[in-house]
This record gives C-alpha cells, sequence and structure tokens, in this order.
C-alpha cells in the first residue's frame, strides 16, 4: 500500500531503520506508550521481520528511565524487562553471549511519544564485518551508542515535523475547498442570472445587464431560484419604469431587494405613531434589516456584525449610542408595533436591555403618543 513515510507508526519506522542501517543488529526490542490503554507495550522486530510485532505489555519502573546525561548505557540480558518471567529467561539462555551487547537507549518524548529500545548486537558480525574482530571494544560502543542515538532523535523530530506539515496542509485543504465551493456557487448563480436576463432582454427588446456588486449580494444570499427570478423581475419591472429612457438597462446592488427586506414595509397610512417617532422608527428599521443580515450570513447578532451589515456601515458604539439616545422612543414604539422587529427584539442583548428598562416614564410616553 502506497502511504506517506510519516503516516507510518513511529516504532515501526525506527526499528527498520535501525535493521536496515546497522547490518551487525540482530533484533530490536522498543517500548512504547499505548496511549488507548497508558499502559507500555514491547514491540520486536528482527533481521527476518523488519515489522515490528507485539510481544508483550511490560511494566516500566523508574530506574528504567536514562537521565538526561547519559540517554543510553550498554546491558545484558537479565537486565532486560522480559527477565521477569522465569520462562522467558530459560527460552533466552542460548542469548547469553549477548552480555553486555544489548544497548539500551531511551529517546526524550518527541510529540509525547515514550520510546526506550534494547537493541541486540550478534556475536558472528556485529558492526565491522565476519572477516573481523566482532568484539565490541569500550570506544566501539561509545561511538555505536552516540552514533544510533543521534540517529533515532533526529528520525523522530523529522517524523514529527513532518505530521505538522500534513496536518497544515490538512487545513489549508479544507479552507481551498470551502473557497472552492463558494466560488463554485457564486459561477453558478451568475450563469442562471445571465441566462434569465438574456431571456427577459429578448421579451422586452432591451440589453439588460448586471453590476458585479449585485451578483456577488445575491450569491451571498440563501435565495431559491423562484426567490432570485422574483428580485430580478421587480428590479428589470422599475428600471423599464423609472430608468433611462435609452441605452442599457444595468441592475445594481441597490435594486436588489430580499423578500424579507420588502415584507417590513408599512405602507404610509398604516403608521400608528405620531411623527414626532419617524426617526427612531427608521433606527428599528434599519436594525432589524442589519439584525436579518447577519442572521442569513450565519453569523452570531453581535454589536460589531450588526454595525457591518449596515447600510453604510457604522460602528458598534455608533448602534449603542443611537439605542440610548432613543430610549424611551424605543419603548413606545416596540408598544405600539408588538409584532414587527422580531429578530432583534429576541437575539440582539443591546435592544433587549432597552426595552427591559420600561418603567413610568413608558407609561406617560404612550398615553401621550
Amino acid at each position: 500500500m502506497l502511504q506517506f513515510y510519516f503516516k507510518k507508526p513511529l516504532h515501526d519506522v525506527l526499528s527498520r531503520l535501525l535493521l536496515r542501517t546497522f547490518p551487525g543488529i540482530d533484533k530490536v526490542w522498543l517500548i512504547a506508550e499505548d496511549k488507548d490503554t497508558d499502559n507500555f507495550n514491547l514491540y520486536e522486530a528482527n533481521q527476518e521481520n523488519h515489522k515490528a510485532q507485539l510481544v508483550n505489555k511490560v511494566e516500566v519502573k523508574n530506574n528504567n528511565y536514562l537521565n538526561s546525561k547519559n540517554f543510553y548505557r550498554w546491558t545484558s540480558l537479565n537486565e532486560t524487562p522480559l527477565t521477569a518471567d522465569k520462562e522467558t529467561q530459560k527460552q533466552f539462555n542460548i542469548f547469553d553471549e549477548y552480555k553486555n551487547r544489548i544497548l539500551h537507549l531511551y529517546i526524550p518524548p518527541v510529540d509525547d511519544q515514550f520510546m526506550m529500545f534494547y537493541i541486540f548486537f550478534n556475536d558472528q558480525q556485529a558492526l565491522t564485518g565476519a572477516r573481523t574482530d566482532s568484539r565490541l571494544s569500550t570506544e566501539h560502543k561509545e561511538l555505536v551508542a552516540h552514533t544510533i542515538y543521534h540517529l533515532l532523535t533526529y528520525e523522530c523530530e523529522r517524523h514529527n515535523s513532518d505530521n505538522q506539515v500534513a496536518q497544515r496542509i490538512s487545513t489549508m485543504q479544507q479552507r481551498m475547498t470551502a473557497v472552492q465551493q463558494n466560488s463554485d456557487q457564486s459561477t453558478f448563480i451568475e450563469a442562471w442570472i445571465n441566462d434569465f436576463l438574456n431571456e427577459e432582454a429578448k421579451t422586452n427588446g432591451a440589453n439588460i445587464r448586471i453590476s458585479k456588486e449585485a451578483i456577488n449580494y445575491l450569491a451571498n444570499q440563501l435565495f431559491t431560484p423562484s426567490q432570485l427570478k422574483q428580485i430580478l423581475e421587480e428590479a428589470i419591472a422599475w428600471l423599464s419604469n423609472f430608468g433611462p429612457s435609452y441605452g442599457d438597462l444595468t441592475i445594481e446592488e441597490t435594486h436588489v431587494v430580499k423578500p424579507s427586506q420588502e415584507s417590513q414595509t408599512i405602507p404610509a397610512n398604516d403608521y400608528r405613531h405620531d411623527g414626532k417617532y419617524n426617526r427612531t422608527f427608521e433606527l428599528l428599521e434599519k436594525l432589524e434589516a442589519a439584525g436579518q443580515r447577519v442572521v442569513q450570513n450565519g453569523l452570531r447578532l453581535t454589536g460589531v456584525n450588526v454595525g457591518q451589515a449596515w447600510e453604510p456601515p457604522i460602528s458598534a458604539p455608533a448602534i449603542t449610542d443611537a439605542l440610548r439616545k432613543h430610549n424611551q422612543k424605543i419603548q413606545t414604539l416596540a408598544r405600539l408595533y408588538p409584532d414587527r422587529w422580531q429578530v432583534m427584539r429576541t437575539q440582539f442583548k443591546p435592544l433587549q436591555n432597552v426595552l427591559e428598562s420600561q418603567g413610568d416614564s413608558l407609561l406617560d410616553e404612550v398615553q401621550s403618543a
């Protein structure tokens, strides 16, 4: 199976590396933490099978840790974890020649992975080849231990670095996929709109265009095809009657009106408040329209998001200040129009705070309205 090198288990990678790099190694015992159970597993890999196989679950005692000044030492078979088992001792009696030919090595945790090695060197070949003296001198052992230790720590660091790169690549791919999906949606909507306008142009006998801003606006809304058709038909009807008397008809962003915004419009003769409340009424209308844009875009109803959705955009403190200045009139209008501004009444905390502060002054305001 084709697989990235860093996707393979680290203990398997290190065991293979040791066996392939050093022909004098007979086998490798590797103790690694089982993250699922918080136990320690002992794996074995040898020259016949480079893939590390689980041998046993073992306990790691404090005296098995090597200090920071000496991460490795040479040891014998009776000091390895499995010697606590008498049967295992008998099984390995034939390896008495391994005495002081086992490198006990501890790798400082990389990415929270604990690993400890027992590396068995054979007596026939060692490191210098079958035709030479295979005895490992003290100088040889120090050099071998130092080399293997730094080789393994470098491989661990590289493995960890590759994993971090892979995670960042995965995050980047998710972002690119999201952008591609949005791009595909915009491309589809733009094609659909242009086809629709071409058909309308034939019917109306005039060229009908749409600005990029209007397309971007429509592409970012959750409109169904029937809603898009209604919006475009209304824009064309308005331009045909109130637009330029000659030349192309161009639909701008201001001509594209959401049905939810349109439903909020009240005829002038349906006003139930005195003219002195008109500015406050308009403030609440704009607040509700901005809030609906925020909700439809899947964002939280915060002062910052509402301010950005305002037309034109304003700051969050400006919204707070306007609500404070119109405090009593807002309370009055809320009583006169109990069915209006429902999004902001129920979800926008600054407006809720104003409505919850009603008192005697509100009663006086309602009676005089």
